[in-house]
């Protein structure tokens, strides 16, 4: 979770935003006049249905020789938190298009967290002060195998995603999406819902996240030593 955070952060650091305006590139608010296009930054957080639900049995070996069995639960395409970073040009008064990567990571598993990797296409639609989102494109998604060396291991599952979203003046909104992989001999298929925020309100998040995870990873250093 940590290092997801960082590279976030890392990524709205690439991006100058006093060259950005230069250029007649917004940051925030609806498609206008003044603006060639946009920067995208959004953070968004998913619920999900669907999808292939597991638990994989492993042998636990006891001080007296003997074993038991015990299991591990995990899920492909689970709900997840993603960050995203892309740019649409401004191709008419109330349309835009362009490209968003979207970095994932799922901690719904017992055997550790699952990241996502996707690249769509966006097409977004001014509608009074609602910006319409709609994309699709490949995804890439960590899913579990049973190993038969021990308990289970990762492995990339490919695939597509589709997605829209409905923000207010590209602000805060819903997002919903359908999800389609395969990997580890299994097709998966889920959908997901919730909610995102885009611009200074992404950013907002993020730091708050970042400094909630610095709070925790200091409280947790201090009771180890």
């Amino acid at each position: 979770m940590r290092r997801f955070q960082l590279s976030i952060v890392v990524l709205l650091l690439a991006v100058p935003l006093s060259h950005v305006r230069a250029q007649g590139t917004c940051f925030k608010g609806p498609i206008r006049p003044g603006c060639s296009g946009f920067v995208l930054f959004e953070a968004s957080a998913a619920a999900a249905r669907g999808g292939t639900d597991r638990r994989a049995p492993f042998d636990v070996p006891l001080s007296d020789g003997t074993t038991i069995t015990s299991f591990v639960h995990y899920r492909d395409l689970p709900g997840y938190y993603s960050g995203s970073l892309g740019y649409v040009r401004v191709v008419d008064p109330r349309t835009a298009i362009g490209a968003v990567g979207e970095l994932g990571f799922s901690n719904t598993s017992d055997v550790g967290n699952a990241r996502r990797f996707a690249l769509t296409g966006r097409w977004r639609r001014q509608v009074g002060d609602w910006s319409v989102d709609a994309g699709a494109g490949p995804l890439v998604a960590q899913v579990f195998a049973a190993s038969n060396a021990c308990c289970v291991e990762r492995k990339l599952a490919y695939g597509g995603t589709l997605e829209t979203a409905v923000l207010f003046r590209g602000y805060v909104g819903a997002t919903a999406g359908a999800d389609l992989i395969n990997g580890a001999g299994r097709t998966s298929a889920g959908v997901h819902a919730g909610v995102r925020v885009g611009s200074y309100g992404a950013v907002i998040t993020s730091a708050i996240a970042a400094a909630a995870t610095g709070i925790l990873w200091w409280g947790l250093a201090r009771e180890s030593d």
